[in-house]
Order: structure tokens, then C-alpha cells, then sequence
């Protein structure tokens, strides 16, 4: 009897032991690094959201990696502000088919002013937009919508918020005017199963610049990313700084040679 009950025990244990382990794995997150590859050291991360937790919980919503928006950069040269963003939502299409059916990546939403109780310019990455309720999205007015904008920076009139988790809003540009074509691009990193999206433009269309603010979803809102900076200060010129070194120098050996 004893030895019956020792081993319905060690059984039991077996048992309960293996149900641990898979509640554990259950639980776990899964996180995609940065792909360093693109955003390298010149790069400044202004937010870090990249979170794949139980049964594929993004916050506010679910899906996975293929919703998870995970880092947003920025870099300035110059004039020029690129701002970088990576998401496991394919940011190279624009869009995802999922549970039969199709999201949209909605526009990078910027805020320059310090204050983003609105954001009032917006880069349109030029894809087809919809909201989560197959309405075309872009700034034509209404009667002659086709989902496509140019790329590039706009000044905001009206924001698209047809997402199902409102608490991602704002989705896209509804209404707004070109002030700049700027630069974007975007590419696929297999071995992170991630996507990335760079734009670029010129911050003197601008006008006040006392902060950068940027806001990205897509149209289901399953998850958001929201990314803050101090004004960025432009990356000093390697030439300007060797020569700015040079002139020092020189004058440093004029003083020294007068003394002499």
C-alpha cells in the first residue's frame, strides 16, 4: 500500500510539475531587439514598446508580433529630422491580413510644439489607408477619396480616428495640406521578424520646433507607440569640428611664437 501511494505521489508530482512549466511558458513575453543594422549608434531611442505578452497581448489589443510597435529614433543633421520607427506590422505594404481581415499602418502623427493635446502635422507614408471600418483615409475632400496620399510632411486639418481601441487615436490624416515632400523608406529584418520605416525632412518648414512628438498606429489600434524628445540639437559637423580644431591650433602657435 505504501509503495502504491508513493508512487500515485511522485505521479501526481510528474504531473503537476509539467502543468507549471507550461503555464510558465504561457506566460512568458517575447521581445524583438532593434535592428542595429539600421538604427545604429547615430540614432537616439525615444521609445521602447516592444512587448508580445499572453495570447499574443500587445496592449491595448491583441495579435501578436505581427501588431506589436516596438521602438521609435530620431537623428538630426543639419535641418534634416529623420525619425525611425520599427513595428512587427509590415510597415513596407502598409498592411496586414489577419483573422480574415486587412489592416492599415496609419500615419506617423508629430507634435512640435511640447504640447500633444493635438498633434498637428503628420508624415503620410504614401500607402493605402483605411480605418478599421474600411473607410478610405486620406487628405482629398470627401466625394473624391482613393486611400492614397503623396508622402511626405503635412499640416493637419483633421484626424481619422475609426480605430477599435480608441485609446490608440489619432490613426491618420483626414484632412491636411503638403508642406514638404521629405524622404521615407522602409525594409524587412528576417532574422527579428521585424519591419522598419524611416522619414526624413527639412525642420526649417517648421517653424516652431520646441519639441519632437510622435505618435504611430495602426487601424485596428491593437497597440500604439508614443515617443518623446527635447528639441533635437544637430549632430556637429566631423569636418567642422576638425576644422574649428585646426584654426585653434594655429593660433595657439601664433601666440606661442610672439612670446618667443
Amino acid at each position: 500500500m505504501k509503495r502504491t501511494m508513493l508512487w500515485v505521489s511522485k505521479k501526481y508530482a510528474v504531473q503537476v510539475i509539467a502543468a507549471l512549466v507550461i503555464a510558465s511558458a504561457a506566460c512568458q513575453t517575447a521581445n524583438a531587439d532593434p535592428i542595429t543594422t539600421v538604427f545604429n549608434s547615430t540614432w537616439t531611442q525615444i521609445a521602447a514598446e516592444d512587448y508580445v505578452g499572453p495570447s499574443g497581448y500587445v496592449n491595448p489589443g491583441y495579435g501578436g508580433q505581427d501588431f506589436d510597435a516596438e521602438y521609435l529614433y530620431y537623428k538630426r543633421n543639419g535641418n534634416t529630422l529623420s525619425i525611425g520607427l520599427q513595428s512587427g506590422f509590415n510597415l513596407v505594404t502598409g498592411r496586414v491580413d489577419y483573422g480574415g481581415k486587412a489592416y492599415y499602418a496609419g500615419d506617423l502623427a508629430l507634435s512640435f510644439d511640447n504640447n500633444i493635446s493635438s498633434y498637428e502635422y503628420a508624415f503620410d507614408f504614401g500607402l493605402l489607408t483605411k480605418d478599421y471600418y474600411v473607410n478610405l483615409v486620406d487628405a482629398d475632400p470627401a466625394g473624391s477619396s482613393d486611400g492614397i496620399d503623396a508622402s511626405g510632411l503635412y499640416a493637419v486639418t483633421q484626424w481619422n480616428n475609426g480605430v477599435y481601441f480608441t485609446a490608440a487615436n489619432p490613426f491618420a490624416m483626414d484632412g491636411g495640406s503638403q508642406i514638404e515632400s521629405g524622404a521615407t523608406s522602409a525594409g524587412y529584418d528576417s532574422t527579428l521578424d521585424s519591419y522598419w520605416r524611416i522619414v526624413s525632412f527639412d525642420i526649417t518648414s517648421i517653424g516652431n520646433f520646441a519639441a519632437l512628438d510622435a505618435h504611430w498606429t495602426m487601424s485596428c489600434g491593437n497597440d500604439v507607440i508614443d515617443g518623446h524628445a527635447a528639441a533635437p540639437v544637430p549632430e556637429p559637423a566631423t569636418m567642422l569640428l576638425f576644422g574649428t580644431g585646426i584654426s585653434g591650433l594655429a593660433a595657439w602657435q601664433r601666440r606661442k611664437f610672439r612670446k618667443a
